[in-house]
């Protein structure tokens, strides 16, 4: 059966199969990166909106240079573990072009 009558025919199973493990693995990792990242980013902006207002209305007053050393440090942390992540994935899956298309699926807006 070829990927397209796989999908067309709601069998993911068969396509996963035909794609391989990389690819699961892959997608797996991407789908569940974008979906963290929705939550995360809504939660942010709910945060940012309701500061926003609270600074507009007076009833606080927000230092904004302390939240981008903030965020800057927390950028310098990140960097170094996201390349090793990246490192970890293609030495540890028998195929990286796979797993990044999977990956890049995972990732992709429906």
């Amino acid at each position: 059966m070829d990927p397209q009558q796989s999908i067309e025919a709601g069998n993911w199973v068969a396509l996963a199969a035909y794609m391989g493990f990389s690819f699961f693995v892959g997608f797996a990792i991407g789908f569940a990166t974008r979906t963290f990242m929705k939550i995360f980013f809504f939660g942010a902006g709910a945060l940012f909106i309701a500061l926003f207002l609270l600074q507009y209305n007076g009833i606080i007053d927000v230092n904004w240079s302390s939240f981008e050393v903030a965020y800057n440090g927390m950028i310098d942390w990140v960097s170094p573990h996201l390349g090793g992540l990246k490192s970890f994935i293609t030495a540890n899956l028998s195929s990286a072009a796979m797993a990044g298309l999977g990956l890049f699926w995972g990732l992709r807006r429906k």
